[in-house]
């Protein structure tokens, strides 16, 4: 498939925070036509709202087609389904505002759907660590259903193969997700994803909702091992206070996904004094989203569980606490992505990321 394609970066950062992705996408052997960046719920610093320097920006990247596109609704949510909205294009690739690509990550990835049947395409996402990764960090890595190894904390995955092949809707991932729009638009597009802490009640289990979709209608999902994406690993990432932090967020995206199949909101039973037990159904309710390392160090595995329960447990209480939230979960599509107002005397549950033990 060429000439029809639309990479979409959503952003919550600077300009210049895209700009080691929007270099790489210009020295792509083929380089994309269009490329719609949106920044979304930008901090309150003229350093974000430089909105002078669009014009300026975009026309430096001319070449890829920059247009670039400022939406008020925080998370990653609104920031796709805006991007788009705004895209021309027939396939739209979404991509992470901090990776960088293969020199011919476009046309292997676009190049899959020259089969009609094909809805999905992802490839590796491989890792460019700031420094080192500690020891506890690589136990972290695991193996996958396709053979290879995947680190869902830091979104990064690389199967065994040399040859693209069928794979489940939920081994594509958001920072090398290609759809057709047609599938996006048919399918009812994403769930929420990335919401700031403060709203965090309104998370939902983003392009997993989408990618669950596409498996219950038969849509056909592939992976090219050639379309790789280099993940640019930053050392606020290589802590175990940040591990903790997809673990919690983590246990809200898989309460909102049982919630929205219709199970009742009820908490995790406490887990005070467990050890290394690990309820299969919510802690790897999905291939992907298995966060245990694979070898036990420490307390690690039980330290990054009682997370996990915690943001589950979070966001249950949310839930339990409003009615207008358990309609949001359970919405049909989140095409108009702003936040509904909850009831006047809602609050959310206490925001526990981190045990007092674990900072």
């Amino acid at each position: 498939m060429s000439g029809c394609q639309s990479v979409i970066i959503p952003t919550a950062n600077s300009l210049d925070h895209a700009s080691n992705t929007l270099d790489s996408l210009e020295k792509l052997e083929a380089p994309p036509h269009e490329t719609i960046l949106v920044q979304n719920a930008l901090p309150d610093d003229s350093r974000y709202r430089d909105f002078n320097r669009y014009t300026d920006f975009a026309n430096h990247y001319k070449d890829i087609g920059l247009k670039i596109f400022f939406e008020s609704t925080p998370g990653l949510l609104s920031g796709r389904h805006r991007g788009a909205a705004e895209a021309t294009g027939d396939l739209l690739i979404f991509v992470d505002d901090d990776v960088t690509f293969a020199s011919d990550w476009l046309s292997e990835l676009s190049g899959v759907f020259d089969n009609p049947k094909i809805a999905l395409a992802g490839g590796p996402s491989v890792p460019v660590f700031a420094y080192e990764p500690p020891q506890w960090l690589k136990n972290c890595w695991q193996s996958t259903p396709c053979g290879g190894r995947q680190m869902a904390q830091l979104s990064l995955l690389q199967l065994d193969t040399n040859d693209t092949i069928d794979v489940d809707p939920d081994l594509v991932w958001g920072l090398n997700y290609a759809i057709r729009r047609d599938a996006l638009n048919t399918l009812g597009g994403f769930h929420p994803d990335c919401v700031p802490a403060s709203l965090q009640h309104f998370q939902g289990d983003g392009e997993t909702g989408l990618s669950q979709k596409i498996t219950e209608a038969g849509r056909r999902a592939v992976y090219n091992p050639n379309a790789i994406v280099h993940h640019h690993i930053g050392p606020e990432r290589m802590t175990k206070s940040y591990f903790d932090q997809r673990s919690f967020y983590q246990g809200v995206c898989n309460s909102y996904t049982e919630i929205r199949s219709g199970t009742d909101p009820t908490p995790l039973p406490d887990t005070e004094g467990s050890d290394r037990s690990f309820p299969p159904l919510q802690w790897a309710r999905r291939l992907k989203r298995s966060l245990r390392p694979s070898v036990a160090q420490d307390d690690l595995p039980a330290r990054f569980f009682r997370a996990y329960v915690r943001g589950f447990n979070f966001h249950r209480a949310c839930v339990r606490s409003s009615p207008r939230l358990l309609q949001w979960v359970r919405q049909e599509t989140y095409f108009d992505y702003h936040y509904p107002t909850l009831e006047p005397n809602f609050s959310p549950a206490p925001r526990e990321v981190h045990d007092p033990a674990d900072r």
